[in-house]
């Protein structure tokens, strides 16, 4: 049997992420709607396609400048434990506020898949969101999900297992080159 390929499960507080851990692994993980609810690191497996994936569920935070508990374990884990895929939870009807911690995800790695959730709700209040755009503009794959129904997962999954196994690669990212590159 294969050994576990590391996943990191990453986002803002409120974002679904808890949601989408267990969706992934099938879990009870606690979801609740309050920031810093996961301080600590759940973990939980699954299978996809014959190989295992061990979710590493972070704690909810805006930033990894390590600021607070919870930055600094999630910083602290992206930086020491050499995910093979990091997975950012945004939730889209407040795209631009989770965008900083997508960002600053990319400067540290290029393995990243952006599960964009709450697509339910964006449909619900007529959002119009451009995902291949921005797809396109991350250079990683975006892939739309609601947690709470596992829409999407799938895609998430296979996501998941491409960027692991290398056949999707994100370009290195840094801001200030992108902002130069416009200018």
């Amino acid at each position: 049997m294969s050994q576990a390929l590391l996943i990191a499960l990453g986002g803002n507080p409120n974002t679904g992420k808890s949601t989408i851990f267990n969706g992934l692994t099938g879990l009870k993980q606690h979801t609740g709607n309050w920031p810093g609810k996961t301080v600590l690191q759940a973990r939980g497996k699954y299978r996809y396609q014959g190989q295992i994936y061990e979710v590493v569920d972070l704690p909810g935070t805006y930033s990894l400048l390590a600021n607070s508990p919870e930055e600094e374990v999630a910083r602290d884990f992206l930086c020491s434990s050499f995910p093979v895929a990091t997975v950012v939870v945004v939730d889209v009807t407040c795209l631009e506020r989770n965008l900083n911690l997508v960002l600053q995800v990319l400067e540290i790695t290029s393995k990243v898949v952006v599960c964009a959730n709450f697509m339910d709700e964006a449909k619900r209040l007529n959002l119009r969101l451009d995902l291949p755009l921005l797809e396109q503009e991350l250079g990683v794959p975006v892939i739309p999900t609601t947690g709470t129904t596992k829409n999407g997962l799938p895609q998430l999954k296979d996501a998941i297992a491409r960027v692991a196994g290398g056949q999707l690669r994100g370009q290195p990212f840094s801001i200030l080159e992108k902002l130069e590159a416009r200018s």
